[in-house]
């Protein structure tokens, strides 16, 4: 037994928005005190701080009423003090508030508030944890396809920032995308993102998220089945936890660990983790997770017959429950209580206890219908706006008919016409229907030619392309292995000279021919790597091209930033290699031409096609009047375009820059 999906989420969010939990909750003295700086008659920013730190306190232990009440009386402090910043940080907590509280229309309300002061004071930070919230909102009602959008908006703000505090926040985005994938059972998307951010390191709270991306790929795992490698991400998430304080993290590292032993039929390992989370949520007076695990625990107990702890964390879980309005939690200890009842032989109660067990299962098979409920709302939703864009098709069609309709009722009545004409002059029209046959099958015989020599061009041009890489292969290949390795071997010949021969340490010559060879032997090799890189033959084209944009960023003359949307698979050989030329082409002639210091490379693949868009900030030219070396340069590029089908289209203007576009339709 897991937690729920809203516990679980619960705890992202109190985890993602980086609070910290102590190990004793907040005392009461405390509590008065931020109470009496709240009502100070004079609000300040005293006072405002102490509204926030209220709401927090209730809003990690659950309590989203108390939550929302304290950030709506922070909110016209916040107005009066005349801080935007801390306004859209407000209307942001309020729509969090409402969020757990199932309210989503106003929690979506407050959010578009928050998120248009972010664009108003142009705070990306705050911008880019909108975003996220939104997808809580999304995941919430099981809207999972918009929640991601949401979460890929907030991925490419991250993407474009140069902010090492907006860049930290990647990993805790792709953690939600790797959650919602979880929550569709989407596992292997799921295990993909988790990794895709345990691959990031050195931001703040690292080891924090890492615990939190291990649970999620262990939760991923046992649900495949696969015992072995989900209690490998355990143990990590196990020994992670152990250096950080924090008693919410605890609570969850504890409660998967007894979910292992549980699966594994390991009942008395598994009780004690259970235990240990339940004694871990009630310390810090989080009453909802608290009940949650003391469910667990008197599960755990009456399987191995432990009767009257069973029946104590059952009673205890259930009160909660009810308070709570946690309806499947309530439904399963009534189902501990009338099991213990009915072993007693007390069968008056377990009859009770199985009517209320039946009233609160119900009641939570509502609650999930209703997420279920959304979730197909959602999807129908997105399938009524299809079939509204098929309607608008077939009805252009239609109108497109009926023009095509009229037009023939002309060219008949107009026929007519030619026809009575004809009569009277049927000599004249004979002779001009074979001048007019004559003229037309000439048309056709040059369109066929030009149709037959446009085919023997693209050919051609395939057979010249395709040559030229063979060519280039060939040529980087013997360099590599050939002049390369002469190179290495003399390289080794001047060492063991150099060894045998300590005097040579000192010949002005023999160490500049040493120093020569070194130079040649290393312009072989990019020669060779510029010639067919090898990056590009194992890794792939976004691989290569990023070593490319690399490379050149580090002569720091010029900086080549790559974007790339939608790549996940790689495409056919010859077409990354022809884009790699395209790209490499394109880059040369910025350089060479251009003068800019900046170049922006984007790859955007949705389905079938592919965008490719190289943008400069340089002098830009006139596009009517390239001089013939730019123009040999473009037309080199514009072939390779139109050996993949695709097409281009430049926008240059003078000391603004040059916006190149190509599209392709990849077939694979």
């Amino acid at each position: 037994m897991k937690l729920c999906i809203g516990s679980v989420l619960l705890l992202w969010l109190i985890c993602l928005s980086g609070m910290q939990i102590s190990a004793q909750p907040i005392s009461k003295h405390y509590l008065d005190s931020l109470v009496h700086l709240a009502n100070n008659p004079k609000p300040d920013s005293n006072s405002l701080h102490a509204y926030i730190q209220m709401y927090r306190y209730f809003f990690d232990r659950g309590f989203y009423d108390s939550a929302l009440k304290y950030a709506s009386h922070a909110l016209p402090l916040a107005q009066i003090i005349g801080n935007g910043k801390s306004l859209g940080q407000m209307y942001h907590r309020i729509g969090m508030s409402y969020t757990n509280l199932s309210n989503y229309d106003s929690a979506a309300s407050f959010l578009k508030k928050a998120l248009t002061h972010a664009h108003a004071s142009q705070d990306t930070l705050l911008e880019v944890g909108c975003y996220n919230s939104f997808a809580y909102v999304y995941n919430y009602q099981s809207d999972y396809t918009t929640s991601i959008e949401y979460l890929l908006k907030a991925v490419h703000l991250i993407d474009a920032s140069e902010s090492p505090a907006i860049k930290n926040m990647l990993p805790q985005t792709y953690s939600s995308i790797s959650y919602n994938f979880l929550s569709q059972k989407q596992f292997v998307k799921a295990i993909e993102y988790a990794k895709k951010a345990l691959l990031i390191k050195g931001y703040p709270h690292e080891n924090r998220y890492r615990v939190m991306l291990h649970l999620n790929a262990f939760d991923a795992y046992i649900k495949q089945k696969d015992i072995s490698t989900s209690k490998k991400h355990l143990d990590s998430a196990i020994a992670i936890n152990q250096s950080i304080n924090n008693v919410i993290l605890s609570a969850m590292v504890a409660n998967n660990e007894g979910f292992y032993y549980q699966t594994i039929q390991d009942f008395s390992r598994a009780n004690k983790a259970y235990l240990k989370s339940y004694q871990l949520n009630k310390s810090i007076g989080n009453r909802l997770l608290q009940s949650e695990a003391a469910n667990n625990v008197a599960d755990l107990y009456l399987k191995t017959k432990n009767y009257d702890e069973a029946e104590q964390y059952a009673l205890e879980a259930n009160a909660i429950g009810r308070e709570l309005k946690l309806y499947q939690v309530v439904a399963d200890t009534y189902d501990v209580l009338k099991k213990n009842a009915s072993r007693q032989e007390d069968y008056k109660a377990a009859l009770s206890y199985a009517e209320l067990n039946k009233i609160y299962a119900d009641s939570a098979l509502n609650e999930e219908m209703h997420r279920i409920t959304l979730s197909l709302e959602s999807k129908y939703q997105n399938q009524q706006k299809e079939r509204e864009i098929a309607a608008l098709t077939i009805t252009n069609a239609q109108n497109e008919l009926e023009v095509m309709r009229r037009n023939r009722f002309l060219i008949a009545g107009g026929m007519g016409a030619s026809a009575a004409l004809i009569i009277l002059g049927l000599f004249y029209r004979n002779s001009r229907q074979k001048n007019l046959l004559a003229e037309q099958d000439r048309k056709y015989q040059q369109e066929q030619i030009k149709f037959l020599e446009r085919q023997q061009q693209v050919v051609s041009l395939q057979s010249m392309i395709n040559g030229q890489e063979a060519e280039r292969t060939r040529i980087a290949k013997d360099l590599h292995d050939g002049l390369g390795g002469l190179f290495s071997t003399v390289k080794m010949y001047f060492s063991t000279l150099q060894h045998e021969t300590p005097m040579l340490k000192e010949n002005d010559l023999f160490q500049k021919s040493y120093s020569i060879v070194d130079t040649a032997s290393i312009e072989v090799r990019r020669i060779a790597h510029n010639m067919m890189p090898e990056v590009l033959m194992k890794l792939g084209l976004v691989n290569a091209v990023k070593d490319l944009c690399d490379n050149i960023s580090a002569g720091k003359l010029m900086t080549v930033s790559l974007e790339v949307h939608g790549m996940n698979k790689r495409l056919n050989a010859t077409t990354e290699i022809m884009l790699f030329r395209i790209i490499q082409e394109l880059l040369n002639n910025v350089i060479k031409h251009a003068q800019a210091t900046e170049v922006i490379i984007q790859f955007i693949r949705e389905s079938e096609r592919l965008s490719v868009i190289v943008e400069d900030n340089g002098q830009g030219f006139n596009t009517m009047e390239t001089d013939d070396q730019n123009h040999s340069g473009i037309a080199t590029i514009q072939s390779r375009v139109n050996y993949l089908n695709g097409k281009m289209s430049i926008d240059s203007e003078k000391n603004v820059g040059t916006t190149i576009m190509m599209d392709f339709l990849i077939n694979e």
